[in-house]
């Protein structure tokens, strides 16, 4: 995949998990943002190589959720 269309898919999907937290929570925009950007379940996100880009936003919320909470993610079996 060209470094162009990757980034597209993941803004398309960094967009999708950070309205689906505002959804499920009362941060507002700006904390739903940091809160995806700034998570580890994001940088893992971010490198194409891991395919986690083919995951749903609530999939990835899940496991955004489950790194606040414990300070980990857990990601899905593949």
């Amino acid at each position: 995949m060209t470094d162009k269309r990757f980034s597209c898919i993941l803004e398309l999907k960094a967009a999708g998990v950070v309205e689906a937290l505002i959804k499920e929570s009362d941060k507002s925009l700006d904390e739903a943002i940091a809160c995806v950007y700034h998570s580890q379940v994001y940088r893992t996100l971010a490198d194409e190589t891991t395919k986690m880009w083919h995951h749903s936003p609530m999939l990835l919320l899940d496991c955004i959720k489950t790194e606040l909470k414990t300070g980990t993610p857990e990601y899905p079996d593949e």
